[in-house]
């Protein structure tokens, strides 16, 4: 998932949701993320865009029994963030929501989607980042991605024939969803789709 996109592309999304039978999807309640997200949030609110944000988007499509929040509580991202040295914790909580309005006063959509990028196979650029802030890591990404694939893991092994699930996570969690399908469970990839988040028109 892309956490900012045009109201189409929800509304697409959306209709596809309506045929799957279980939605595994993300979220932590947490100040701390609340913070972290302004980096991208306060761009939604940009008139001139015309982006409305992922919670927003999906809302009524979330909105049934089908769901399964299949992200860590508060309590465990608090304990995992707390791990994070002092410095570095004050210096994303500032930040992001700087670095959000930026993004609010100068951003176009075509410069907006030149950062949204994610590939199968790890960059150096990744690397460097993860290793560079692995406590950061472990909070953000290691220990989300293990709760996902705990919950899927799950939702496959209950499924019968033709069940449907979708993952609304982001882009870069999608790694582990990859591996974990194709290795553990031997799916192959037999049709793809591409949908649009948004034009530069």
């Amino acid at each position: 998932m892309i956490h900012a996109g045009a109201p189409e592309y929800y509304a697409e999304v959306s209709r596809r949701l309506a045929g799957c039978d279980v939605v595994l999807f993300e979220g932590v309640r947490s100040p701390q993320v609340w913070l972290l997200t302004r980096a991208y949030t306060l761009a939604a609110r940009r008139k001139r865009l015309g982006l409305v944000l992922q919670r927003d988007g999906l809302e009524h499509a979330l909105a049934s029994s089908r769901r399964v929040r299949a992200d860590v509580s508060a309590e465990q991202f608090a304990a995992a963030w707390v791990r994070i040295p002092l410095a570095q914790r004050a210096f994303l909580l500032v930040f992001a929501p700087l670095y959000g309005l930026w993004i609010f006063l100068t951003a176009t959509r075509e410069s907006i989607g030149r950062r949204l990028s994610t590939e199968e196979v790890e960059s150096n650029r990744d690397v460097d980042f993860r290793e560079s802030l692995p406590e950061f890591q472990e909070a953000v990404v290691t220990i989300r991605d293990a709760k996902l694939i705990e919950e899927l893991s799950s939702a496959v092994e209950k499924s019968g024939v033709g069940t449907r699930i979708a993952v609304i996570y982001g882009a870069g969690h999608m790694r582990v969803v990859s591996r974990l399908l194709t290795g553990k469970y031997k799916y192959r990839v037999v049709e793809s789709e591409w949908i649009t988040v948004f034009g530069y028109g």
